[in-house]
């Protein structure tokens, strides 16, 4: 399995205990994260804007981001980030691009890749279904 984290996911999962937290934590330990230096440009655009309170946020974010499998940044459309991390995420084989962009979050699978929330990775991913 293959999965894309966007940046929101990455940020709330170094910023906040909680469910992105859990997902990072299981797709780390069964190796199954990609991502891109946009990704972490991008977080540490938003962890110095918005969290300077929290000057060890960036080596923790970088700890585990050098753990992931680092594809391939496109460089179009250089004015839709998000696009571009779809993209990338898709030519990189990623199965699940997980969001809590409500736009992206619209634009349904990319061709095999499913484009979820993290509430719905994580009922996917890793809930135990149990049979009633």
């Amino acid at each position: 399995m293959k999965v894309f984290l966007d940046t929101n996911v990455w940020l709330s999962a170094t910023v906040f205990a909680g469910l992105c937290e859990a997902i990072l934590v299981e797709c780390h330990q069964r190796a199954w994260l990609l991502t891109t230096a946009l990704v972490q440009a991008e977080a540490h655009e938003v962890l110095v804007r918005k969290f300077p309170q929290l000057p060890h946020s960036q080596a923790l974010f970088d700890a585990i981001w050098a753990e992931a499998t680092c594809v391939p940044d496109l460089d179009e459309p250089a004015d839709d980030n998000d696009l571009r991390l779809v993209r990338a995420a898709s030519l990189a084989g990623a199965e699940v691009f997980v969001t809590g962009d409500k736009r992206v979050l619209t634009w349904g699978n990319q061709g095999l890749m499913k484009i979820l929330s993290p509430r719905d990775a994580w009922m996917q991913l890793f809930a135990v279904k149990s049979s009633v």
